[in-house]
């Protein structure tokens, strides 16, 4: 050891561990169990991998929030210093939910066939531009870590470019979404047993109606996000960000 602050560094992890022995056994002491409810809700969260994603994707735009926030405050303001450190937080997580997001385009495949199948061509044009996104974002992937090079496009160039095969997307889904929502009223205007009728329908009606409404915040908020990303017009990053914060935390 070679220093008092070197000796803190290597027992850094074994402290850790030691907080949560001490935490364990506390819990088994107070109630009798080392089995907690809460603990095992949390593990089958962040088991799911669309679930680290989302996580990720708030710490991501988070930090894109607090970054476009400290542009505004005064150079002599206490977080001022953390800038770097902060932008590269969220650089290293945008490439790690990157890496993770191979094969996400899979199931969209399978809708896009179904999709076709059934003659829903709105749905069937979302999929196409989505899928299209999803796999030029593993190109951006490969060119960023060399293993593609492009004489036209640097690999910055190319994910600007991408980003925007994303858009219409959105705007599409929110279309969908809100014709879904009239779809619904239109059925309770009816009188259809499905959404009316019952105390069961009318809380299943309530319950789609506000699931759509959540996504069309949703979709309005990562359409704003994508637009100011890819460059076709500057916004301010502290609201981008919250709106990021926001829409991962619906999805």
């Amino acid at each position: 050891v070679l220093s008092r602050s070197h000796g803190a560094q290597l027992l850094a992890g074994p402290t850790i561990l030691c907080i949560y022995l001490a935490c364990q056994m506390l819990k088994k002491s107070l109630s009798g169990s080392h089995r907690s409810q809460l603990y095992s809700r949390i593990w089958a969260f962040l088991s799911k991998s669309e679930a680290r994603d989302k996580v990720g994707k708030i710490a991501q735009y988070g930090c894109r929030a607090l970054l476009g926030a400290l542009a505004h405050a005064p150079g002599d303001f206490l977080l001022q210093p953390w800038r770097p450190i902060i932008r590269e937080a969220q650089t290293t997580l945008a490439w790690a939910r990157r890496t993770h997001r191979w094969g996400k385009e899979m199931p969209h495949v399978l809708a896009l066939g179904e999709a076709l199948s059934k003659g829903q061509a709105m749905d069937a044009v979302s999929r196409v531009f989505l899928i299209t996104y999803l796999i030029q974002d593993h190109i951006y992937w490969l060119l960023k870590v060399g293993f593609l090079k492009f004489k036209t496009y640097t690999p910055l160039e190319w994910h600007m470019r991408n980003l925007k095969f994303v858009l219409p997307s959105y705007v599409i889904n929110f279309a969908l979404c809100a014709r879904e929502i009239r779809r619904i009223k239109e059925a309770q205007r009816r009188q259809e047993p499905t959404y009316s009728g019952s105390e069961e329908s009318l809380k299943r009606a309530a319950d789609e109606i506000y699931d759509n409404q959540r996504m069309l915040v949703r979709y309005t908020f990562t359409f704003i996000q994508i637009v100011h990303v890819s460059g076709i017009r500057t916004l301010d990053d502290w609201y981008i960000g919250l709106m990021g914060m926001v829409s991962s935390y619906i999805d």
